[in-house]
């Protein structure tokens, strides 16, 4: 898969509007650990890329560019957001180059949830209330 990293970005709007503008390099990338955060600690984390981290600080070995010019990041994301944050820290202790995976509007609970915890939709328009007389 490819994405295009930006460098040195504060917050994931200025990642994304600098994506959107074409800015950063465009690499191929494998992710090498994904990090679930709870929601608040993916707000913080999203709004502050360029503080310490504690898990990009504990797999810092894991990202990397290889021989082939292949990215190997961190893929932070939380149950009820429908973004991705790849990251590369290039050892670092926070995330030095930033890529945003859109999940086209899905939650990633959702995605990958394997319970029958969203059931489809019934197939009639009903609303499924009984008027009262």
């Amino acid at each position: 898969m490819k994405s295009r990293f930006v460098y040195k970005k504060s917050d994931a709007r200025l990642v994304r509007n600098a994506i959107d503008r074409g800015e950063g390099q465009r690499a191929e990338y494998v992710v090498e650990r994904t990090i679930y955060l709870p929601k608040e600690k993916f707000i913080h984390f999203r709004s502050h890329l360029m503080e310490d981290n504690d898990a990009i600080m504990a797999y810092k070995d894991e990202m990397y560019v290889d021989e082939n010019n292949v990215w190997h990041v961190l893929m932070f994301c939380s149950m009820i957001a429908d973004i991705m944050i790849l990251v590369n820290s290039e050892g670092f202790n926070y995330a030095r180059y930033c890529s945003i995976i859109w999940n086209g509007g899905e939650q990633v609970e959702k995605r990958y949830s394997t319970g029958q915890r969203y059931p489809a939709r019934p197939k009639n328009n009903r609303r499924g209330t009984t008027a009262v007389k």
